[in-house]
């Protein structure tokens, strides 16, 4: 990934995060020395591909508590990449299932904390975040694709209206 990642796209301190991995390859988030968030997936098959947004703080950090997404894409299944802001995630749940959160690091100057979740395949609706704020616990949605529209397709989903 770091011979893909060069020049303007280079990852700054702390440098790869890695947000998902398998036997296929892996997904990697990082920020640049200008400050813009980029990520890429490196395929055991050689394959790299690099995506950064095209101006710093993008998405910026916020004043108040949230989840932000990052990245929903295929990379070693259904990958969804969120930051949390002023806030610890606890839990994530789909149809009132656990769902494993892998704590990626930290970056925007340590005001954003990086969380990844996957799917076996693409996966429509949203997760059940519970995060704490504080001394109070809060449940938030996280929306897993930008569509949510399934278009006829049997497609798997998650409903946060679902204990």
């Amino acid at each position: 990934m770091l011979a893909a990642a060069t020049g303007a796209n280079a990852p700054a301190h702390p440098g790869l995060l890695v947000a998902a991995e398998a036997a296929s390859g892996a997904l990697f988030v990082w920020e640049t020395a200008d400050g813009r968030s980029c990520h890429g997936v490196a395929k055991t098959q050689g394959m790299t591909t690099v995506a950064c947004a095209s101006r710093p703080n993008t998405p910026p950090v916020g004043d108040n508590p949230r989840l932000v997404p990052l990245v929903r894409m295929m990379a070693t299944g259904w990958n969804v990449v969120f930051g949390t802001e002023h806030e610890t995630v606890e839990s994530v749940t789909c149809n009132g299932e656990p769902v494993r959160v892998r704590n990626v690091g930290v970056l925007a100057d340590g005001r954003r904390t990086i969380h990844a979740i996957e799917f076996p395949d693409l996966t429509l609706g949203a997760v059940t975040v519970k995060v704490r704020r504080g001394t109070r616990a809060v449940t938030e949605r996280l929306e897993l694709h930008p569509s949510s529209k399934s278009d006829g397709q049997d497609l798997a989903s998650c409903d946060p209206a679902k204990p």
